[in-house]
């Protein structure tokens, strides 16, 4: 009989051996993260928190702005000034304006024949009344009227008024001022009167002085060119000169700004020669 074994009706059982281990470990964990995956996948979005749906702030239409108008303020018409009435004529003047309107005013000198009508007029290069009445007709006598110098300003009035008029060997028109080369004179006659059309003014005797015309070309002095002065200094430098020239001191010195009044005529002691009488303006007379 033989010695070998008899095979066992049961399967033999098969012994594991480290490799089918290791194979077998492998198969879990491979499932094991299969299975994490479909948890996390399926379980986490149903557990974590929402975010937080952001609902836009609705929009605010543009409210439309009706513009306001500005307040028009409505132009009140300024009243309109009172015009300022023509100055009047003076009573004792409006006769002979109204006969002559070339009448500028009237001079007298007190205890004179110097009592006449003043003109004024560009015509003839101002000496239209030279050798005329004041009715405009030739004087044959050739003693003219008083007239102002055509340089000088009237209306508005300027610094000074220059007035011409003849030296008559009657008497007549400006022979007087050849008196004041006497100082004793003058201070008896230390005032004359010159009315505007519209005012009675006197004027104190600022100098009596000798001048003459001289060339154009004489770098001198020259009296019958100051109708008015722009400046202090302009006015300043002609009252020096006419006192520096002065027969005698009157103690009156004009400031800037007064008015003057200057009278001239014929002079005999040199060619051309002029007797200049020049007063101040100090008050207005009735």
């Amino acid at each position: 009989m033989s010695d070998k074994p008899k095979d066992d009706i049961r399967p033999e059982e098969k012994t594991s051996t480290p490799d089918n281990k290791r194979g077998w470990l492998v198969v879990l964990a491979a499932a094991a993260a299969v299975v994490v995956c479909v948890i996390a996948f399926v379980v986490v979005p149903m557990t974590a928190e929402p975010e937080p749906v952001v609902t836009p702030a609705p929009t605010t239409a543009a409210t439309a702005v009706t513009p306001t108008p500005a307040h028009t303020v409505s132009a009140t018409p300024s009243a309109k000034p009172t015009p300022t009435p023509a100055p009047e004529i003076l009573p004792q003047l409006k006769e002979l304006y109204a006969q002559n309107n070339d009448l500028a005013g009237w001079l007298k000198i007190q205890g004179t024949e110097v009592d006449y009508p003043v003109m004024y007029t560009q015509e003839e290069n101002g000496q239209f009344y030279l050798y005329r009445t004041f009715d405009k007709q030739d004087d044959p006598s050739l003693q003219g009227t008083l007239f102002i110098d055509k340089n000088c300003s009237v209306d508005p009035r300027g610094a000074n008024l220059l007035i011409h008029g003849h030296n008559m060997k009657n008497g007549s028109m400006f022979h007087a001022l050849i008196d004041y080369m006497d100082v004793e004179f003058y201070l008896e006659h230390m005032t004359f009167e010159y009315s505007t059309l519209y005012e009675n003014a006197e004027y104190e005797i600022v100098s009596v002085f000798l001048s003459q015309v001289y060339k154009k070309t004489d770098d001198v002095f020259k009296f019958y060119q100051f109708y008015d002065a722009e400046t202090e200094a302009e006015f300043d430098d002609y009252i020096k000169n006419i006192k520096e020239l002065a027969l005698y001191e009157t103690g009156i010195t004009p400031k800037f700004g007064e008015e003057l009044v200057t009278l001239a005529t014929c002079e005999y002691s040199q060619e051309n020669g002029r007797l200049v009488v020049v007063g101040r303006k100090v008050a207005d007379t009735q």
